[in-house]
């Protein structure tokens, strides 16, 4: 039985105040002696608690009405929430009964609060051991959601970049020469300057640009309290993406970099080798047209130039219908984004400009297409079902409209399933692959996507846990996103970061990764023998684990948004 110290206090109070009225005072009557003072709050001693990382819950908080719960170890039955300030218990439970994390190969005990909703700083008290200190309040995450965003503005490229710490002199401004698919310059020059440089390198690629421009502009279109600076700092991104398309074949140059990668502890303006522009792929003309479609509905200025850029990649794409998947061209060593299945890319750009054109042409297309799920950049399903669901209007087919919802809630029930089995309440079970963190947020953030379309709590509060296992509540009791939370990444893979050495608060870092590591030994050797949660390493030779995106970060930045945290 929930035991709230207050709630106690206050029908004790109750039941005095509403007793029967004293008669005249009568010293022989034992009915008129004083009452018995009411028992006082119990408080602990913090100072002599000390804290225990196998207490996991948000480092950073919980808002006064949303679930709360904390991971603890299996040897404790009961905790309390203690008030930092004054050491007051506030409330008290047992635990529940044990369960196995497979992701973490350990049994835990969860700890429910939910009902505990006075605003404070508090502290979960389990035995001799405490927790991190987090806030309850209507803002307990401050200025994270704003500092996801703001990471961006350190990523420009071709600009002097004015960001403290991280601040440098215009780079990358060369002419970048193209490549054919054998590595051989074809003659042709190009200015490509701009954009965000995609993660802890200076490459600037389509593929993942999409995906960032995508997610930043569908959280801000469905956000209750949208970020005014969103649609600035994406416009950055879409004029360089706009730079990369071929004015003769409406085609889309996958990537500009330069062949290799240069010294981790170099800034972009030390990088100053030859700038390589790769083949033209069907996936970065399918992404290009997509975003572009989508873009144009935010900004009705330059609406027709938008919806021409996009109109004439898509007829690239229906052109070249057959084109194998991207691979890097002989020489270069920078990230490839390779996909030889560019049939979810297609798909999303159809579904944005029959949304943004009404085109029957292009509705028909949509008819014939096979539909399918995704929020990474390798399947992106899930955009052009969002596009057509949301903005499709009267020009809909009703049957393809019900497809496509039972398609998309299908997947995020099979999301809530797999996190009711687990006791952090996510949903990867024990397939923590390289970006671990970015599926953590995209599922978060298909879940959000089904609820506009099945009216169920459940959508929403799962995707909370999504976020909480993001700044804590995990088996490694970190906070992925450096400057936030009591124990923060500090050491990502970001050329910037380890150039000033410091990291560039707001960043999302990879997470656990069990799977590929890509060449990264220091990843390797670490975790040799963990279970698949505490893969990972806050060190900043381990990019398979502990670098940076820019799509990590708009994917974590649509949830916050839509969660109005």
């Amino acid at each position: 039985m929930k035991r709230l110290i207050p709630l106690l206090l206050i029908l004790c109070l109750l039941a005095a105040c509403t007793s029967n009225p004293a008669s005249p005072a009568d010293s022989s009557d034992p009915s008129n002696e004083p009452s018995p003072s009411p028992t006082p709050l119990r408080t602990v001693d913090l100072s002599g608690i000390t804290f225990s990382e196998g207490i996991q819950l948000d480092q950073l908080g919980y808002r006064p009405g949303d679930p709360k719960k904390a991971v603890l170890p299996e040897n404790t039955t009961d905790f309390q929430i203690v008030r930092t300030s004054d050491g007051v218990v506030l409330f008290e439970e047992n635990t529940s009964d044990p369960a196995y994390s497979e992701a973490s190969d350990e049994l835990v005990r969860i700890a429910d609060f939910t009902v505990l909703s006075e605003p404070g700083e508090y502290v979960l008290v389990a035995g001799d051991s405490r927790s991190y200190p987090f806030l309850i309040g209507d803002n307990p995450y401050g200025g994270l959601r704003k500092a996801t965003l703001d990471f961006l503005h350190t990523q420009k490229c071709g600009v002097d970049l004015d960001a403290g710490l991280w601040s440098h002199p215009a780079c990358h401004t060369g002419i970048a020469v193209v490549l054919d698919k054998d590595g051989e310059e074809t003659g042709e020059e190009k200015d490509v300057s701009g954009g965000w440089h995609d993660a802890g390198d200076y490459g600037r690629y389509i593929v993942p640009a999409a995906q960032t421009v995508a997610q930043l502009l569908l959280g801000y279109e469905l956000a209750q309290n949208p970020d005014p600076d969103v649609l600035d700092a994406v416009w950055f991104e879409l004029e360089w993406m706009l730079k990369m398309q071929d004015e003769a074949s409406g085609g889309v140059y996958h990537k500009v970099s330069c062949k290799g990668f240069n010294a981790l502890n170099q800034m972009p303006d030390k990088e100053t080798g030859q700038l390589v522009l790769t083949p033209i792929s069907a996936t970065a003309t399918a992404d290009f047209a997509a975003a572009m479609a989508l873009a144009s509905r935010f900004y009705p200025e330059v609406k027709d130039l938008l919806l021409d850029a996009a109109s004439r990649a898509w007829q690239w794409c229906l052109d070249n219908p057959n084109v194998p998947g991207f691979t890097n061209p002989r020489g270069v060593r920078t990230g490839e984004y390779g996909d030889g299945n560019s049939n979810d890319e297609r798909f999303w750009a159809a579904c944005e400009l029959f949304a943004a054109t009404g085109d029957e042409t292009i509705h028909t297309y949509i008819k014939n297409a096979d539909l399918s799920t995704g929020l990474g950049w390798v399947n992106m399903g899930t955009y052009g079902l969002a596009a057509y669901l949301l903005h499709a209007g009267d020009k809909a087919d009703a049957g393809l409209t019900q497809k496509m919802k039972d398609l998309l809630i299908s997947e995020a029930k099979g999301i809530l399933n797999r996190s009711k089995y687990d006791p952090y309440g996510i949903s990867l079970g024990i397939k923590y692959s390289w970006g671990s963190n970015m599926a953590v947020s995209n599922n978060a953030m298909t879940l959000l996507l089904a609820g506009l379309f099945d009216d169920d709590e459940q959508y929403r509060e799962t995707a909370l846990e999504h976020m909480h296992y993001l700044v804590g509540k995990n088996a490694l009791n970190k906070c992925y996103i450096s400057g936030f939370g009591h124990d923060p990444m500090m050491n990502p893979h970001h050329r910037p970061s380890v150039a000033v050495g410091q990291a560039v608060p707001g960043m999302v870092a990879g997470g656990p990764n069990i799977g590929n590591t890509g060449g990264d030994n220091t990843l390797g050797n670490y975790r040799e023998g963990l279970p698949p949660m505490k893969c990972y390493i806050d060190d900043k030779e381990s990019f398979a684990s502990n670098e940076i995106a820019i799509y990590w970060n708009s994917s974590v930045y649509f949830v916050l948004a839509v969660l109005g945290l």
